[in-house]
C-alpha cells in the first residue's frame, strides 16, 4: 500500500509539470512567429558553440591518426640529441619536449661538450630494421627558372610508411639521380614522369620517376624525395640530424627511458597506445603548452558567457512578452485554482520546449555550417583536420546546455507573472511602468568601477609576472591577469545595464528635436524598457565581443609587425653581391649593373639602385686590414638574459649589436637614400650631406655632440658575432650627422655621399642592388631571377629577398570576424527589435488609426533602431576597448585596434540595421487588418 500511495504521489506532483509541457508545447505551435523568434535566437550562439566544437576537435588528433601521420606503420622514430646522460627524461608523447639536468650555468651537468653521439643501431636488438630520414633543401631548375624547394632524403616510398608517405603515381628509386616528387612540384616543374630535371649546387641530372604524397605536407607543398644523400651528397647516417625509424621492435617505456639515458628520445607507438601514469615520470609542464591551454580555456569560457548573455537576454525578453500576450489565459488559470508554482512552471516549460528545439535547429545549422567551413579551407593536409570529430555526446551535451539556458531565460518572465494581479489581468489592464530607482543606478555606477578596478588590477598582474620583457616567470599570475582583464570589462556591462536607462533618456531629449517620428520613438524606447534594454544588451554584447577580439587582432598584428626584422623596406626586392665559401672568405662579385638590369628588364621594377658599402669586419683570413665600425652612444647596451626575445631585451633591433661583416657605412646619392628609407629625404638630411655628413637611420648611432664615431678597428678584433665592444680601436673620426628613421627598422645603418667616404680614406665597394616594385612577383618571375643571378657568377648563386613584411591577422581573420559579428547582430537586432514590434502593436495600431502615414511609422522604427542599436553598438565598442586600452597603458601589448573595422562594427552596423528597420516596416494597411484581428 505505501508503495502505491508513494507512486500516487510521485504522479501527483509530476501531473502540473506535464500539464506544463503541453500547455506550453501547444502554445509555442499557436504563437508560431514569436516561438521562431525564440528558436532563431537560441539557435545563433548554439549553431557557434556546436560549428566550433566540430573544427575544435578535427584539429585535435585521436592516437590512431598520430600514429598514422608520425609513424606510418614504424614501431617508433628515434632522435639523437645529446651524448649520453643519465639525467636525460622526456614526455611520453612528445619526444621534442625533454629535459636534462642543468648546472646554474645553464649547461648540462652530466654531459661533455666533445662527447661522441650514441649510434642509433647499438641501441635496438638484432634483427630490427632502422630507417634514416633526413630533412634538407634543394635548389632545382623549373619551367620558368630556378626554385627552392624541400627535400626528404631516405626511403620514403617503403611501404612500412604508408600512410605517412604514399606513393601515388609511378615507381619507387631503383638507381642513383631518381627521384620523386609531390604533385604540386611536378607542375611547377613543368615535367611530367620519366623526364629529367636539372639539380643545382652542383648542378646535376635526376629522374622524376613517382609522385608521393605526404601526410603532413598540403596539395600546394613543393617537396622532392629521393635516396640518402641524393641532395645532399652524404650516403651515410647523420647522428644527431636524421630521424632514425624503427621496424620490428616495438619499445615500451621502460625501453624510451632506456634510451633517454644514451642520449635519445623516441615517439613509440606502444607508449602513444600505452602511456605510462603521469606520476610515474618528472617532467616540467611547457610554458607553451599551457599557454596554449590557457588561450583554449579562456576563449571557450567567454564563447560560453557570450552565448549565455545572448540567449538569456533576448529569450528572456521574448519570454516577457509572451508573458505579458498570455496574461488572461494564465489569470484564467489562476481563476479556476491554480497555484503561483503552476503559473511558473506553465512559463519556465516554454523555456524547456523552445530551448530544446532551438538546441537542436542550432546543432544541425552548426554542424553544417562547420563541415562546410573544413571542406572551404580543407589544403589537402592530414594535419589541418585530423578527421571529421563529430562528437555525439559534446552535442547532445549543447542541446541540453541551451534548453537550461531557455529555461534560465524564462525564469523571471515566469516569476513576474506568478505574481500578476488576477482580476486586473482578467480585465485585460495593463501594468503600468515603474519609475526606475536611482538606487538602481547607483548601484550600476559602483559595478562598473569594478569592473574597470578590476581590468586595471589584471593589467597590473600582467606586468608583474614578467621579470623582463617577453619572460614569464610566474605563469599561474598571468594566467589570472588575462582572466581579470577578460572579467572585468564583462562586469561592467552588468553595470552599464542598470544605468542604460539614465543614457537612453538623456539620448532621448537629443534626438526628440529631429521631428516627430524620432520624439515617439524616444519616448517609446524610454518608457517601454522591458523591451528596448534586451535589444541594446544584445547589440552591446556581440559589439563588445568582436571589439575585444579585433582589439586584440590588432595588437598582436602590431607586435608582430614591431618586432619582425626587415633587411629593407616592404615591397622592395634586395640582392646581394657577396658570398662566403667553405674556407670562411668572402667575395663580393662585380655584377651590381648586370643585376640592376635583370631587375629592370625581366621583373619590371619601379626604381634600381646599386648602393655600395664599407666592409665592417674581415672578409678572410687573409684580410689584415683595418675596416670601420660606426660606435653605439655609451648608455646603448644589450645585456640578453636566457630565454628572452633579444630584440626586447636589448630595446633595440638586436643586429645592431652584432653586425659580422655587413657594411654599417653605406654611400650613394640622395635617390639612393631615399630609395633606401622609402620616402623623400628630409631638408635637413640634404644639407648634412652636402656639407661632408653622414645620415643615421637609428638614433643609437648619435652621440650628444651630433656626430658619428667611426673606429677603426684593427683586423684581428673580428669574431664570430662580429662583436668588437673590448677591443680598442686604432683611431676615432668624428663625422657630422642627423637622424632620418625610416618607418621600420631595416639592415642599413649609416648612409653618406661617395665623395665623403673617399674623402675619409673608404673604400666603398658595390654590396647590394636594391629595387623598388608595385607588386610582389609571382613565382615565374623569381624562379626566372634565381636563374638569370645563377648564370651571372658561374658558381654560386646571388641571394635575393623580397621583403613582404609581416603576415597581417586584420586582413584575414579581422574582416571575418566582423562579419561574424554583423551576422549576429543582425539576428540579434532582428529578433529583438521583431519582439519589441510584436510587444508595440497596439501602439502601431493607435497611430493608424488616428491617421499615421506610412512615412512617420518607418520614420518611428528607424530612430527606435538608432536610439537602440546605435547606443548598444557604442558602449560595447568602449567596453571592448577597456581590456586592450588597460594593457597598452601598461605596455603588456600594443593597443592598435584596427579602427576601420572597428567603425564599421560600432557606426556602420548600426545604421545598416537602422535602414533595414526603416525598409521592412509593414505599411498601414497591415495594421488595419491587425485592428479588426484583435478586435
Amino acid at each position: 500500500m505505501m508503495s502505491g500511495r508513494s507512486r500516487m504521489a510521485g504522479r501527483s506532483r509530476l501531473a502540473p509539470f506535464r500539464a506544463a509541457l503541453r500547455f506550453a508545447r501547444r502554445d509555442a505551435w499557436a504563437a508560431k512567429a514569436r516561438s521562431a523568434l525564440i528558436v532563431a535566437m537560441v539557435a545563433i550562439p548554439v549553431a557557434g558553440l556546436s560549428g566550433v566544437a566540430l573544427v575544435g576537435m578535427s584539429m585535435i588528433p585521436t592516437i590512431d591518426e598520430t600514429l598514422a601521420a608520425e609513424l606510418g606503420q614504424a614501431d617508433a622514430r628515434i632522435s639523437v640529441v645529446s651524448s649520453p646522460d643519465s639525467s636525460l627524461i622526456q614526455s611520453p608523447t612528445r619526444p621534442g619536449w625533454h629535459q636534462d639536468e642543468m648546472d646554474p650555468a645553464g649547461m648540462p651537468v652530466n654531459t661533455q661538450a666533445d662527447a661522441a653521439l650514441a649510434d642509433p643501431a647499438s641501441l635496438i636488438t638484432p634483427g630490427a630494421t632502422l630507417v634514416p630520414i633526413r630533412s634538407a633543401d634543394v635548389t632545382i631548375e623549373t619551367a620558368t627558372g630556378i626554385a627552392g624547394m624541400s627535400a626528404v632524403e631516405g626511403e620514403t616510398w617503403n611501404v612500412g610508411f604508408a600512410p605517412k608517405y604514399t606513393l601515388v603515381a609511378g615507381r619507387a628509386p631503383s638507381a642513383d639521380g631518381e627521384i620523386l616528387v609531390t604533385a604540386a612540384a611536378l607542375e611547377r616543374l613543368g615535367t611530367n614522369l620519366g623526364e629529367t630535371v636539372s639539380l643545382r649546387d652542383p648542378e646535376r641530372p635526376a629522374t622524376v620517376v613517382g609522385v608521393l604524397d605526404g601526410a603532413e605536407y598540403a596539395d600546394a607543398s613543393l617537396a622532392v624525395f629521393g635516396a640518402l644523400g641524393t641532395f645532399t651528397g652524404d650516403r651515410e647516417p647523420r647522428i644527431g640530424e636524421d630521424d632514425f625509424y624503427l621496424f620490428g621492435q616495438p619499445l615500451d617505456w621502460a625501453a624510451v627511458q632506456q634510451l633517454n639515458q644514451s642520449g635519445a628520445v623516441a615517439l613509440s607507438r606502444s607508449v602513444l597506445l600505452n602511456p605510462p601514469p603521469a606520476g610515474t615520470y618528472e617532467l616540467q609542464q611547457s610554458t607553451d603548452l599551457q599557454g596554449v591551454a590557457t588561450t583554449v580555456v579562456t576563449l571557450t569560457t567567454v564563447g560560453v558567457i557570450f552565448a549565455v548573455l545572448e540567449i538569456a537576454l533576448l529569450a528572456g525578453a521574448a519570454f516577457t512578452v509572451g508573458a505579458r500576450q498570455q496574461q488572461r489565459t494564465l489569470a484564467t488559470v489562476a481563476s479556476v485554482g491554480g497555484h503561483r508554482r503552476t503559473l511558473f512552471q506553465i512559463v519556465t516549460a516554454s523555456g524547456l520546449v523552445l530551448g530544446l528545439a532551438g538546441g537542436i535547429v542550432g546543432v544541425i545549422i552548426g554542424v553544417t555550417g562547420g563541415s562546410l567551413f573544413m571542406t572551404l579551407t580543407s589544403d589537402g593536409s592530414a594535419v589541418q583536420y585530423w578527421g571529421y570529430h563529430l562528437s555525439i555526446p559534446a552535442l547532445v551535451g549543447i542541446v541540453l546546455f541551451a534548453m537550461v539556458i531557455g529555461w534560465i531565460a524564462a525564469v523571471l518572465p515566469a516569476w513576474t507573472a506568478s505574481r500578476m494581479d488576477v482580476l486586473a489581468a482578467l480585465r485585460g489592464a495593463r501594468r503600468a511602468q515603474t519609475a526606475p530607482q536611482t538606487r538602481r543606478r547607483w548601484a550600476g555606477v559602483f559595478i562598473i568601477a569594478t569592473g574597470v578596478a578590476i581590468t586595471a588590477g589584471g593589467a597590473w598582474a600582467g606586468t608583474a609576472s614578467f621579470s623582463a620583457p617577453g619572460v614569464i616567470t610566474n605563469t599561474s599570475l598571468y594566467q589570472l591577469a588575462i582572466m581579470l582583464v577578460l572579467f572585468g570589462p564583462v562586469l561592467a556591462q552588468v553595470g552599464v545595464l542598470l544605468v542604460a536607462t539614465v543614457v537612453l533618456a538623456s539620448l532621448a531629449r537629443i534626438v526628440a528635436r529631429v521631428g516627430l517620428g524620432a520624439r515617439l520613438a524616444a519616448r517609446d524606447v524610454v518608457r517601454n524598457r522591458s523591451r528596448s534594454l534586451p535589444v541594446l544588451a544584445a547589440i552591446m554584447t556581440t559589439v563588445f565581443l568582436g571589439t575585444v577580439l579585433l582589439a586584440f587582432f590588432g595588437g598582436s598584428d602590431e607586435s608582430n609587425r614591431a618586432s619582425y626584422d626587415r633587411w629593407n623596406a616592404e615591397g622592395q626586392l634586395m640582392v646581394e653581391l657577396g658570398s662566403w665559401a667553405e674556407d670562411g672568405t668572402q667575395s663580393v662579385y662585380p655584377v651590381g649593373p648586370d643585376v640592376a638590369t635583370i631587375l629592370t628588364t625581366q621583373l619590371g621594377a619601379d626604381e634600381v639602385s646599386v648602393l655600395s658599402g664599407v666592409r665592417s669586419g674581415s672578409t678572410g683570413p687573409a684580410d689584415t686590414a683595418a675596416h670601420p665600425t660606426v660606435a653605439l652612444r655609451p648608455e646603448v647596451s644589450c645585456e640578453l638574459q636566457s630565454g628572452s626575445n633579444p630584440a626586447g631585451a636589448c630595446n633595440s633591433p638586436f643586429w645592431l649589436f652584432s653586425t659580422g661583416s655587413t657594411p654599417q657605412i653605406w654611400t650613394g646619392n640622395l635617390a639612393d637614400l631615399a630609395l633606401i628609407l622609402d620616402a623623400d629625404v628630409s631638408p635637413q638630411s640634404q644639407r648634412t650631406l652636402e656639407a661632408g655628413g653622414a645620415v643615421s637611420l637609428y638614433p643609437e648611432y648619435v652621440q650628444d655632440d651630433g656626430t658619428i664615431q667611426i673606429e677603426w678597428m684593427p683586423a684581428s678584433a673580428a669574431t664570430d658575432d662580429g662583436n668588437t665592444a673590448d677591443v680598442t680601436a686604432i683611431s676615432t673620426t668624428a663625422v657630422p650627422a642627423v637622424v632620418q628613421e625610416p618607418a621600420h627598422p631595416i639592415h642599413f645603418s649609416v648612409f653618406m655621399l661617395d665623395s665623403t667616404a673617399t674623402s675619409l680614406g673608404m673604400e666603398p665597394v658595390p654590396y647590394r642592388v636594391l629595387a623598388s616594385f608595385a607588386s610582389a612577383p609571382d613565382e615565374a618571375a623569381q624562379d626566372q631571377l634565381r636563374a638569370s643571378l645563377g648564370s651571372l657568377t658561374g658558381g654560386p648563386e646571388l641571394v635575393a629577398r623580397y621583403e613582404r613584411g609581416p603576415g597581417s591577422t586584420i586582413d584575414t581573420s579581422g574582416w571575418a570576424l566582423v562579419a561574424v559579428a554583423a551576422l549576429v547582430a543582425f539576428a540579434a537586432a532582428a529578433v529583438a527589435l521583431g519582439l519589441a514590434r510584436a510587444d508595440g502593436r497596439r501602439d502601431d495600431v493607435t497611430l493608424s488609426a488616428v491617421g499615421a502615414n506610412p512615412g512617420l511609422r518607418r520614420s518611428v522604427g528607424f530612430w527606435q533602431a538608432v536610439l537602440l542599436t546605435g547606443t548598444g553598438a557604442v558602449l560595447g565598442g568602449v567596453l571592448g576597448l577597456l581590456g586592450p586600452g588597460m594593457l597598452g597603458l601598461v605596455d603588456l601589448m600594443p593597443f592598435a585596434p584596427p579602427w576601420p573595422q572597428l567603425l564599421l562594427l560600432v557606426v556602420g552596423l548600426p545604421l545598416i540595421i537602422a535602414a533595414g528597420s526603416w525598409l521592412l516596416t509593414r505599411p498601414a494597411q497591415f495594421d488595419e487588418r491587425l485592428q479588426r484581428t484583435l478586435a
